[in-house]
Order: C-alpha cells, then sequence, then structure tokens
C-alpha cells in the first residue's frame, strides 16, 4: 500500500477513550493551539485501510503553544513511544492531532501539510500513511464528546494530495489509552507536565517511582483511570503465602496539595478493613502493607490450625 489509489476504502476506528482526553486537552488549553501524537494498530482488509487509534500521547512539558503555532516536544513523546513499545510490540505511531478552534481556520494549514508530508515520507517513518486529526471548533452549550466538531485526514507516501475520511467512514470505539499513567517520566519532566495539568506537587513523579516498583514486585499490577469519577488507581492481583491470590487495588486521593493512597481489598477481616482505611505516601506502600497483614492473617490462621489438629490427636 503505497498510495490511496490502492484503496477500496478507509475506516477509522477512534476510541472514545482518546476523543475524551483529545477533547478535554482543548479545554485545559482554551486559548492556545496544542495537540499531541495518536498510536494505535492498522490492518488491510479486503483492499480496506483499517486505522485503529486507540491511545496517544501528551505533547510534553517543552511543548511551545500560542494562538497561531503549536511545537511538540518530540524529545520526550519518543521516550514515552519507547516505553509503550515494551508493553506492546505491535503498537504503531499513526499520526497527529492538534487544534484549530482558538483560531477559528477549519482545515490544515499549508505549514500543517508541509510538515505531514515530510514526516509520511521520511525514511524512519513506519508506515506508508499519515492520520491527521483537527479539531476545529467548540459548540457551545454541548457536553461530552459532542462538544467539539473534529477533521479527519490522511497522507500517503509518495502522494502529493490530503484525504478527508468521511464521517461516515470515523467509528468511535471502546479500548483501551496508552496515556501520561501509563509510562514513567523523569522528576524533571514530571514536574513540567505536573505543572501544566495544575495537578498536585510531585504526583507523576510518584506515579513513575510507584510504576518502576510495581512493575517488578507485583506485574500484574497496572494503572487505571475511572471514566466516571476521573479517579487514578493500581489494580491487580497479590499472590499470596498460600498460593492464593487477592484482588487488589490502590486509590490515589488527593489530600492538602499531596497525594496518598488506600489500600482496597473484598471480603477481608476487620483488622484488614480497617488497615484500609488509612493512607500511604505511595501506592507501593498501600499493597506491601495490604500484603503483609493479609500474610500475616493465613499464617496465624494455618499455625493455629496445625496447632489445633497435634492437639486433638
Amino acid at each position: 500500500m503505497n498510495s490511496k489509489n490502492n484503496l477500496r476504502s478507509i475506516r477509522l476506528e477512534i476510541s472514545a477513550g482518546v476523543l475524551q482526553s483529545v477533547f478535554d486537552e482543548c479545554d485545559r488549553y482554551d486559548h492556545h493551539e496544542t495537540g499531541g501524537r495518536l498510536v494505535g494498530h492498522y490492518e488491510l482488509k479486503n483492499d480496506t485501510l483499517v486505522v485503529q487509534a486507540n491511545g496517544l500521547l501528551p505533547a510534553g512539558p517543552k511543548a511551545k503553544r500560542s494562538q497561531t503555532s503549536f511545537f511538540q516536544d518530540g524529545e520526550f513523546q519518543t521516550r514515552m513511544f519507547r516505553q509503550l513499545e515494551e508493553q506492546d510490540p505491535t503498537i504503531e505511531h499513526l499520526g497527529n492531532w492538534h487544534t484549530h478552534h482558538v483560531n477559528g481556520y477549519p482545515t490544515l494549514s499549508g505549514g500543517d501539510i508541509a510538515t505531514y508530508q515530510r514526516i509520511v515520507n521520511h525514511e524512519f517513518h513506519n508506515l506508508n500513511f499519515f492520520y491527521a486529526l483537527l479539531v476545529t471548533r467548540k459548540l457551545k452549550g454541548r457536553t461530552g464528546l459532542d462538544r467539539y466538531v473534529v477533521r479527519h485526514f490522511l497522507l500517503f507516501r509518495d502522494d502529493e494530495n490530503v484525504y478527508e475520511v468521511e464521517p461516515r467512514d470515523v467509528h468511535i470505539t471502546k479500548g483501551y489509552v496508552a496515556s501520561l499513567s501509563s509510562v514513567a517520566l523523569t522528576e524533571e519532566e514530571a514536574t513540567s507536565e505536573t505543572a501544566q495539568h495544575n495537578e498536585p506537587k510531585g504526583s507523576i513523579a510518584v506515579r513513575a517511582l510507584d510504576q518502576a516498583i510495581l512493575k517488578v514486585l507485583y506485574p500484574s499490577l497496572k494503572p487505571r483511570l475511572s471514566k466516571r469519577t476521573g479517579t487514578f488507581f493500581w489494580k491487580g492481583n497479590v499472590v499470596l503465602i498460600d498460593g492464593s491470590v487477592a484482588a487488589v487495588k490502590a486509590i490515589e486521593v488527593e489530600s492538602e496539595d499531596e497525594l496518598v493512597y488506600y489500600p482496597v481489598v473484598s471480603n477481608v477481616s476487620n483488622e484488614i478493613t480497617k488497615l484500609c482505611e488509612s493512607p500511604y505516601k505511595s501506592a507501593v506502600e498501600a499493597v506491601r502493607a495490604l500484603e503483609v497483614s493479609m500474610n500475616k492473617e493465613l499464617y496465624t490462621s494455618a499455625t493455629q490450625n496445625r496447632f489445633w489438629n497435634i492437639w486433638k490427636r
């Protein structure tokens, strides 16, 4: 597939979570252009190109924004993408998204097109196409995924044309969102990114450290974000000393401009329930305290049963 001429049709599948994150970013930078990178997968089905945009990367701490221009932090995004590749070796950099809703320009600018054509024709660009999502207008009185007008474009290697994907060929799907919380950041990046997003100081640095440790001690624990409440938490399984598995969470809560974490587990004793009411400075501490307490109870119970069986003899 080297050009649009080799295709019968195009189908774009974009995650609702991706669109929500894009629109949230537009709300955050309501007076400046902003954007990010789109990641995901693609496949060819009977001469139909199916583009599956189910993840994104933020602009990065060194991104430059104004009302008429936007420049991403490429070094930051490349490092994030490499970490995502470790989790999913099949993931691809599909393209970029940015917004014109602050300046009223309804389509891609000449500069946008020139940049995207350079990317798609670059020897190190892995795909023969480039996907560009453009937010063109904010709709007053609308909420959710209806609050912005979006246009979708594809550019192909060795093809000077820009092809707009028709609305009937765009499908909103459910799926994961590769985002800031799914990869680790350096402390410098965490500080910059935190300041931009008005999060508690050091929040992303704490998450990054948690991820580095949890990946080793509790590899099944993964970062999650509640779509309903916007709450960040870790969720996964902890293997206990008797071989049983406990489904646990570490819920992130903002308290007096800092983050604390509460462990959560079901069907446990009153003592462990009480432990879950205590805050911890990191998800690692919360999960570790939970694991130690549950193992202690299992050991105590097993020891008591052993002595009871011996006494009965």
